[in-house]
């Protein structure tokens, strides 16, 4: 049974390192302030982001890795005989699954599975992670993507932002597009359907009830309590964020816990204060 190796992109949410450091390949994104272009993870993130996208003149936007930029990757991580299993953001989101669609084309006798994990942020670079785990162990190409998507179809995701005004300038307010132009000091609380569209849920007024509401719909679709893994991000939101935390797991029974800070290309589409749980009950 051939190596099985894991690859996924930046849009994921955890660092580059991170992800490295068990095994994973990460293709990254990039993003442009003007003329001037970052790849997400590597040349830009974090803080630095937020603080550029609040004083920088140029709205950012995004871009998902070249066909040939996946291709170079799967070339080299099959140039052994290993299998390579590509967890990627929702495909509704970005071109970034396309890419590696193309780029499996080109190298029709190498074997790659791309995987459209329908999710963005923590919530697949989790999966990810589980996937390395599992090859380590010495699982199949197969069981290991029965495995990710199976766990993706279940994971419920519910964040709240500022604003919308970033996911409408950039495409990617989908099915909350009725929530625009709503009322002073609402707050919308948003989520991500079946497909991997955003997609509205309600909105509560003024932030202070935000996150007791987020806790609420949290216990609603995880009747069970019980989740094999909670990830919590947030965008320059880190009070927030701990605040959210400390509420899911005293509402979750969980052995695995994951935070990260949303990166440049999720942040770009979200802006800052966006606070985010994902949940794959069990």
């Amino acid at each position: 049974m051939p190596k099985v190796k894991i690859l996924t992109d930046s849009a994921q949410d955890f660092q580059p390192e991170f992800l490295e450091s068990k095994g994973i390949s990460v293709v990254p994104l990039t993003v442009f302030f003007g003329e001037e272009a970052f790849l997400d993870g590597y040349e830009i993130g974090g803080k630095a982001f937020y603080d550029k996208l609040r004083t920088s003149p140029h709205h950012p936007h995004t871009s998902q890795p070249s066909p040939e930029a996946f291709r170079a990757r799967f070339d080299e991580l099959t140039s052994d005989g290993s299998h390579v299993i590509a967890i990627l953001l929702s495909q509704v989101l970005s071109g970034t699954y396309q890419s590696a669609v193309l780029a499996k084309d080109m190298l029709p006798d190498r074997a790659i599975t791309v995987v459209n994990s329908r999710l963005a942020s923590c919530a697949y670079g989790a999966l990810a992670i589980m996937a390395a785990e599992m090859a380590t162990e010495g699982a199949s190409a197969g069981e290991i993507t029965g495995f990710v998507e199976s766990m993706a179809s279940k994971c419920v995701t519910v964040f709240s932002v500022d604003t919308l005004d970033y996911l409408a300038k950039n495409g990617r307010i989908g099915k909350a597009q009725h929530f625009l132009g709503g009322l002073l000091n609402m707050k919308p609380l948003l989520s991500l359907d079946k497909d991997g569209y955003v997609t509205a849920i309600e909105r509560v007024r003024g932030k202070g009830k935000v996150l007791p509401r987020v806790m609420e719909i949290v216990g609603e679709r995880v009747p069970s309590r019980k989740a094999s893994v909670v990830t919590i991000s947030h965008s320059d939101a880190p009070e927030e964020a701990l605040k959210m935390k400390e509420s899911v797991l005293s509402l979750v029974e969980t052995d695995r816990v994951y935070e990260s800070q949303i990166g440049s290309v999720i942040g770009t589409h979200v802006g800052p204060g966006c606070i985010c749980v994902q949940v794959f009950p069990e």
